[in-house]
């Protein structure tokens, strides 16, 4: 669901996907374009070093880790992390992840301070699980967008909007504080 709409703008897109029959439906779906299959926690590592996307729209798994059995803390974060690295300078990368990996929440504060000296988050709203349930889930999430310019202050953070209960109130909040996107280094030619 995620490729649709930038596909349907003319984004070219370069997809990534480890589960073997989620990445075979991708590669039907989206013929002609790329489907890598790498664990996305390690997305920058295994990348081709040319591939530097403008744009990247991610859902990581919120706990699930490749090759590790129960639920591992941090599997959002390494992926976030892992996708934003192979961003190209001035791009935005936009992320659904559980609610809980907030900036403002006092365990990922550090990871996004961090995250801040080379880019700068520019939104992040939870998002009720409600908003999911026609697609099978009651999670609450939350919409993260961080553009890769590094932030006047690394600690300071947007306002927390609250907790979004339908995708009028999302989009609302979307247009109301969402600055407009930067040019990526390799729209200016860089």
């Amino acid at each position: 669901l995620l490729a649709i709409l930038p596909q349907l703008m003319g984004s070219a897109l370069h997809l990534n996907e480890c589960e073997p029959q989620r990445a075979d439906l991708l590669a039907a779906l989206f013929p002609g374009c790329p489907v890598e299959r790498h664990d996305a926690a390690q997305i920058d590592d295994y990348s081709d070093d040319a591939l530097k996307p403008g744009l990247v729209v991610m859902n990581p798994p919120f706990s699930a880790c490749v090759h590790v059995a129960g639920r591992a803390r941090g599997t959002a974060m390494r992926h976030l992390r892992s996708a934003f690295a192979r961003l190209d300078p001035g791009g935005r990368l936009v992320a659904i992840t559980g609610s809980g990996l907030s900036p403002h929440a006092r365990s990922w504060h550090r990871s996004f301070v961090e995250i801040q000296e080379t880019g700068t988050l520019v939104f992040t709203a939870a998002i009720s699980g409600a908003v999911f349930a026609p697609h099978g889930t009651l999670v609450e999430t939350r919409l993260t967008i961080i553009d890769k310019r590094p932030a006047a202050d690394p600690a300071c953070f947007p306002a927390c909007c609250g907790v979004a209960c339908d995708t009028g109130t999302l989009l609302a909040w979307i247009h109301a504080r969402l600055p407009p996107r930067p040019a990526c280094a390799s729209q200016l030619g860089a």
